[in-house]
């Protein structure tokens, strides 16, 4: 296997950069570069590096050995600790890149070597990026769990009864001589009832796992002139969006993300909802109706001199805003029309231009947010092809039925048992074969 290598730091604005070199001439990596210590592994040493065939040094570096299997990737792992020039890791890499059987790293190599040598699962692996990219105190906790291995455990318990009941099964295929009591039958199939509600459970969960990722999606809508891009720029702490008393300046979508209560959101500045005749206008409206439609929460603002209520936009994600309450506001107007319409909804009043109750609206945005959160510190569904993965393996344990077809209930659990391989990297046959000989008496 080849030796790779990459930098694992960041390029820019940083003083140090690090180089990891792994695979079986990592070690020797270091002696084209003349250090020809005993190096002890999990020591950090402090050594000058030479440019090859010259006395010229050039860096003074930190290097830090980690010895097979203990290593990020399972291979001897060297790790050099530079000043972030651009000439000195040119340097390194042209030296490195000259030897044989040494080569660059390819994207995500270190980590695809970690999963084959089993350091981690694919799971742990695909929360690696997420932990990179996350921003908010919930991403990141999310990504920790994961890498950590509760996500992967959940579905790992899953498998391994799932894998028993197989087994079990095989066994039965294989001697079907062996008399079995009827009761044995009938705790496989709530065995299998237990796994099916877990599933379903874990499934029911609005997508929380990929929202907490990607971001809560709220979109500010309301009729032209109602002071939809002002409350943007009083969120965003910014000039983001114009503000004008010209009736449809804003065409098109604009969105921007803040960090509310550590949660990632994504908020949306709309077109004003009317009747036009402008072709442009119109395509901002059709986008701006789409955007409230898949909204996780939605913003509706109304002028408070002049309310327009749609019943369409308001629903449980609903928060209305009465904006310019400074201004003639009846309030009565709007309670009444929420009571006709048998709506119910929280109620911020407010005056952007006066600064009026802003604290207020901002606690209750985020209020807004934290419920959509779950209620507990269940790890959750952070990637789309688990949940197809599992939805097939409900499929499978829905039709599963001991009592009918026993090859076909052995072919249903096969396929669950794949389609768990499809998210963890997992599966052997010989767990298999454990299972069935250390578990039943078949030595005949």
């Amino acid at each position: 296997m080849s030796t790779i290598f990459a930098l694992i730091s960041s390029p820019h604005a940083s003083s140090i950069a690090v180089i990891r070199i792994s695979g079986p001439q990592a070690f020797d990596c270091l002696k084209e570069f003349g250090f020809n210590k005993k190096i002890t592994p999990r020591y950090c040493y402090f050594h000058p590096l030479k440019i090859k065939n010259s006395d010229e040094i050039l860096d003074e570096a930190l290097v830090t050995f980690f010895q097979n299997p203990h290593s990020f990737t399972g291979e001897d792992v060297v790790e050099i600790s530079i000043h972030n020039s651009i000439f000195i890791i040119n340097q390194i890499f042209l030296t490195l890149a000259n030897i044989p059987k040494v080569r660059l790293s390819e994207p995500g190599e270190f980590s695809k070597r970690a999963f084959l040598n089993g350091k981690i699962d694919l799971i742990q692996a695909e929360a690696i990026p997420d932990l990179i990219a996350s921003e908010t105190k919930m991403q990141h906790h999310q990504a920790m769990q994961q890498l950590r291995g509760n996500l992967g455990k959940i579905y790992d318990n899953w498998r391994q009864q799932i894998l028993e009941i197989s087994a079990f099964i095989e066994a039965l295929i294989d001697f079907p001589e062996d008399d079995l009591p009827a009761s044995i039958y009938q705790t496989i199939q709530e065995k299998i009832a237990l796994i099916i509600g877990e599933i379903q459970n874990h499934l029911n969960d609005n997508k929380i796992g990929e929202k907490i990722k990607n971001g809560i999606n709220l979109a500010i809508i309301g009729a032209p002139n109602v002071g939809k891009s002002s409350l943007i720029n009083l969120l965003a702490k910014s000039e983001v969006a114009i503000v004008s008393e010209i009736a449809g300046t804003t065409r098109d979508v604009l969105e921007i993300h803040l960090d509310i209560a550590g949660i990632a959101v994504k908020i949306a500045d709309t077109a004003g909802i009317r009747i036009s005749d402008d072709v442009i206008e119109k395509e901002g409206i059709k986008r701006a109706i789409n955007k409230a439609q898949n909204a996780d929460i939605i913003l509706y603002v109304i002028d408070a001199s002049n309310p327009v209520i749609n019943a369409d936009f308001i629903n449980e994600k609903t928060l209305i805003v009465i904006n310019k309450i400074d201004k003639n506001f009846d309030e009565n107007f709007l309670l009444n029309f929420l009571q006709n319409h048998n709506l119910s909804t929280k109620i911020a009043k407010i005056s952007i231009q006066n600064n009026t109750n802003i604290n207020e609206l901002l606690e209750l945005i985020t209020t807004k947010v934290q419920s959509i959160l779950p209620s507990s510190n269940n790890s959750v569904i952070t990637q789309e092809r688990y949940r197809m993965a599992l939805v097939s393996v409900l499929q499978e344990l829905l039709a599963f039925n001991i009592n009918n077809n026993i090859e076909i209930s052995a072919e249903n659990l096969r396929i669950c048992l794949n389609e768990f391989a499809k998210i963890n990297g997992k599966f052997n046959i010989d767990e298999m074969l454990d299972i069935i000989f250390s578990k039943f008496c078949i030595g005949k």
